[in-house]
């Protein structure tokens, strides 16, 4: 198992404590050791009287002053001993307040980056302290976060511009395909010409508007009250069970969402169940079998559960939609695959934004 930065910096220190203890009792140790040859004590019997001669009696001196020195080496390495173990542990507990306060910043980043979505590209890591490397890592990590907004704001801009540059010209082809068609000598060839160009200007209109829809859900929620998504919910012909769903968030939003939802059951479905509860919103239709690999990418623009993109009524950007206005809400989305074929999506919301 991999110690975190934390415990191995804790470690470290705690090793560095031990080692500058040890190493300095045994300093204490060496300076204070001299060595000392002893005689033997003379043995005297008991009841005698023993006249010593002058020589001894300094020996006997220089015996009890050895054993003295040895008795207070013994206690000093006991309590060297004693205080570097009481010094190792109370050095741990310092050594990881102070490493937990070091990588405090690097928590900071951490966080910030969990927390991050193409929603909240704006949020930033608060700078302050020295000019030191963990400052240098919080502006590093902001300027990251400042070209990836602007170059998700770029993409955004860019979508939206093409789409409404794009509506201009669809609706003057819209308009001589009508009045060509509607000429008193028009003949026929160009009033069937006409008839078949009706579908795909349809097409391209929807898909321009999809593409205005995507662009603006993927702006994020500009405006908050509550919501009763469950009386968002148009369906007709579908089977519903709503129950009062009360979400604080963008109005529009969330009926851009449900409408995509419903939009999407029908069009790729024939049945559709439309239910709410407290905190979710469930859409079920029937369908093609849609395998588990392919469901996972049907949030992207363009993707479609079916595999054939030129007869799809479709123009792949529902769900795409979907989930943008779901993740600017924190919300979830969770696509299933029904037993016999078709998809359940159910979109989540989280506490905090029930009222």
């Amino acid at each position: 198992m991999r110690l975190t930065a934390r415990t191995r910096l804790t470690l470290l220190f705690s090793a560095l404590i031990a080692f500058s203890g040890a190493v300095l009792a045994v300093i204490i140790i060496v300076l204070s050791f001299t060595p000392n040859r002893t005689a033997s004590e003379p043995k005297i019997p008991p009841n005698k009287v023993v006249v010593l001669e002058k020589t001894q009696i300094d020996q006997m001196g220089v015996d009890i002053k050895a054993q003295a020195r040895n008795e207070l080496l013994d206690r000093l390495m006991l309590g060297a001993g004693i205080g570097i173990g009481v010094l190792t542990v109370g050095s741990a507990g310092l050594g990881w307040l102070l490493a937990g306060r070091v990588l405090r910043p690097v928590h900071v980043v951490s966080g910030t980056a969990r927390r991050l979505s193409q929603q909240n590209l704006h949020e930033r890591i608060p700078v302050s302290g020295p000019q030191d490397e963990m400052r240098e890592l919080a502006e590093t990590f902001n300027d990251m976060l400042a070209r990836l907004q602007r170059s998700f704001d770029a993409q955004s801009h860019f979508a939206a511009n093409a789409a409404h540059e794009l509506r201009g010209p669809m609706t003057t082809q819209r308009t001589l395909v009508e009045v060509a068609a509607c000429a008193p000598d028009a003949p026929p060839p160009l009033r069937e010409l006409a008839s078949s160009l009706g579908p795909v200007l349809d097409r391209q209109e929807r898909l321009v508007n999809g593409l205005l829809e995507l662009a603006w859900s993927e702006h994020g929620v500009t405006t908050v009250e509550p919501v009763r998504v469950d009386s968002l919910v148009r369906a007709p012909g579908a089977s519903l069970s709503l129950d009062p769903l009360i979400v604080r968030g963008d109005p529009t939003l969330l009926d851009l969402m449900v409408d995509n939802l419903v939009r999407n059951a029908f069009t790729h479905g024939r049945d559709v169940w439309i239910s709410t509860t407290a905190d979710t919103l469930c859409v079920e239709n029937t369908g093609d079998v849609v395998s588990a690999e392919r469901l996972a990418t049907l949030t992207e623009p363009f993707r479609r559960g079916s595999q054939d993109r030129l007869n799809s009524n479709g123009t792949g950007l529902g769900l795409a939609i979907v989930n943008a206005v779901v993740r600017a809400h924190n919300a979830s989305l969770e696509l299933a695959p029904r037993p016999g074929g078709g998809i359940r999506a159910t979109v989540r919301f989280p506490a905090g934004t029930m009222r």
